[in-house]
């Protein structure tokens, strides 16, 4: 049974439980309180029990409606856009010594881009916002192989990352602001010193996923971070923002 009809299950039982009350008292007053009455402790025991089922049955289930998980994430295979192999090919690497590079590789309009995330999120989720940006989250970080910085730094684009799989943190930041900057969530880079991540914006998100500005840390090249943490012995590093 869903948790909506339990709720309002529950919900009716506790206003008939409410309804005889009013009614034993209305005729405790006409009785003379009935001694029989007065001493039946069974009406509130069970009105007791109604109020405990309900909040078993009604905080998970807003719990969920606030904090939702995504279910089923797709793997990268099946959201991949078929012609993977001429979209890497179409978009020449950067080189990383200017952030401002990062913005050419910001193409969250690209219909490969945003067909690719909406494969996600339809598979993960229902229309939720909160959902979607964990959904691509998780994506990123679980099915893409973070490798470690090679001597010549370059940005990979979004569509290499895709095609080989893996990147550094950069490749993997990218892919992902990418993915996040399409169904509308905002998006910016956090750098620290050899290492960047991204932050988004969810309002609706609880406060504990949130830094003290109120953005949401997602670091995909961490394997063990869920949705809003990062290596502890970068949390507490001076960050630089870049908003693309």
């Amino acid at each position: 049974m869903k948790e909506e009809e339990l709720a309002k299950q529950a919900e009716h039982a506790m206003q008939e439980i409410d309804k005889q009350t009013a009614h034993h008292g209305t005729g405790k007053l006409k009785d003379n309180y009935d001694e029989d009455e007065k001493k039946n402790p069974f009406s509130y025991l069970l009105a007791l029990i109604l109020i405990l089922l309900i909040i078993m049955v009604l905080v998970p289930y807003y719990g969920i409606k606030l904090d939702p998980m995504p279910k089923n994430i797709p793997t990268l295979e099946a959201v991949m856009p078929n012609d993977i192999d001429q979209l890497a090919a179409s978009v020449d690497s950067i080189p990383s010594a200017e952030r401002s590079n990062l913005r050419n590789l910001m193409m969250q309009t690209h219909e490969g881009i945003r067909k690719t995330a909406k494969r996600i999120i339809t598979s993960s989720c229902e229309e939720n916002e909160l959902c979607y940006a964990k959904a691509l989250f998780y994506f990123v970080r679980d099915n893409l192989y973070y490798i470690g910085d090679p001597p010549n730094e370059f940005y990979e684009n979004p569509f290499e990352t895709m095609q080989t799989k893996g990147a550094d943190c950069d490749g993997l930041a990218i892919l992902l602001a990418n993915l996040e900057s399409s169904v509308g969530i905002p998006t910016r880079f956090a750098f620290i010193p050899g290492h960047v991540y991204i932050q988004v914006k969810v309002d609706s998100a609880p406060k504990k996923y949130k830094e003290a500005d109120d953005w949401i840390s997602l670091d995909p090249s961490c394997s063990d971070c869920e949705f809003g943490e990062v290596p502890y012995s970068t949390e507490n590093r001076r960050k630089e923002y870049f908003y693309p």
